[in-house]
């Protein structure tokens, strides 16, 4: 499981932060979409947005950044 918080230089919406959350998971848009109940064109949408918010070239890399920088936490459980 993953925790967000807020981070002063990247500015995510809280829908954003939800889909991120599932990214880093592992989880598909569709499977995003299924879980967060919206269409998995919006989760792809929302992840491209956040891609070009840390200006970041690919999921995995903006997976490391938004670690790095204290956006995404793994948690216990």
């Amino acid at each position: 499981m993953y925790r967000l918080e807020a981070n002063e230089n990247v500015q995510l919406t809280s829908r954003e932060l939800d889909v991120l959350q599932y990214v880093a998971m592992g989880r598909s848009a569709k499977e995003t979409a299924i879980e967060l109940k919206i269409a998995p064109c919006t989760v792809e949408r929302h992840v491209e947005n956040v891609r070009l918010k840390t200006r970041t070239r690919n999921r995995a890399h903006m997976i490391a950044y938004v670690i790095r920088e204290g956006l995404l936490q793994a948690q216990a459980g």
